[in-house]
């Protein structure tokens, strides 16, 4: 496969991937300095192109913009910037259903905890389990449940974190979980719930998706 090459403009935009050859046009343009930061994709990494020797800027001096060269037109894609834009915000939206997860299953609890039968479906079935075994524990059950609930509320904040910064592992880990608190909410015939949690995962899923071909997109996810 043919090396290709893209840099960071001083717009800070993206200009590629391109061949050798068009990159070395830049370079003899003034588009590129030794500083500029290009990808190589064999190096899979940036770094400053003076560090590529093909590039030939390993001298300080840049050279001169040659008279009467034009500046090649920008190789960026408009459809492929809005199908990114498309990609982002369905990946973020995907990452807040943990949020939501883990707040209103906190809710739930306490609503365990007034006596109320209203709960919330996209809620999390083992945290009405902790609260029920915790129930028994006397006095100061509700407590415990109350904490143990923040505790497992807590990690689907986590996961929501990490999923909205893009790290598909915190998606994958989510989705496990969900899906098997799913699986909990089945002995207790509560099918509207599992449903719901199917529902849920179908987005949880999409966002893995979407932030997969986000990744394939870039110059770092390319082979």
């Amino acid at each position: 496969m043919e090396t290709t090459y893209a840099m960071i403009g001083t717009d800070g935009q993206q200009y590629g991937p391109v061949t050798l050859a068009q990159i070395k046009s830049w370079v003899l343009e003034g588009r590129i300095g030794g500083e500029t930061q290009v990808w190589r994709s064999d190096t899979n990494s940036w770094l400053p192109a003076a560090q590529y020797v093909e590039l030939g800027l390993a001298s300080p001096v840049p050279p001169a913009v040659p008279p009467g060269v034009r500046t090649p037109s920008v190789i960026r894609s408009p459809a492929a910037d809005g199908n990114n834009l498309v990609l982002e915000r369905r990946a973020l939206r995907s990452a807040r259903w943990f949020y939501w997860i883990a707040v209103l299953s906190l809710i739930n609890t306490f609503i365990a905890a007034s006596g109320q039968g209203v709960v919330f479906l996209v809620g999390l079935a083992v945290t009405q389990y902790i609260y029920y075994f915790s129930a028994q524990l006397g006095s100061g059950g509700n407590g415990v449940g109350i904490v143990l609930s923040a505790v497992v509320a807590g990690l689907f904040a986590m996961l929501g974190f990490f999923a909205s910064k893009r790290n598909a592992w915190a998606f994958i880990v989510g989705i496990v979980l969900y899906a098997g608190d799913a699986l909990l909410a089945m002995p207790a015939g509560d099918w509207l719930s599992v449903g719901f949690h199917v529902f849920v995962l179908y987005l949880l899923f999409l966002g893995l998706k979407a932030n997969g071909q986000l990744k394939s997109a870039s110059p770092g996810g390319m082979s």
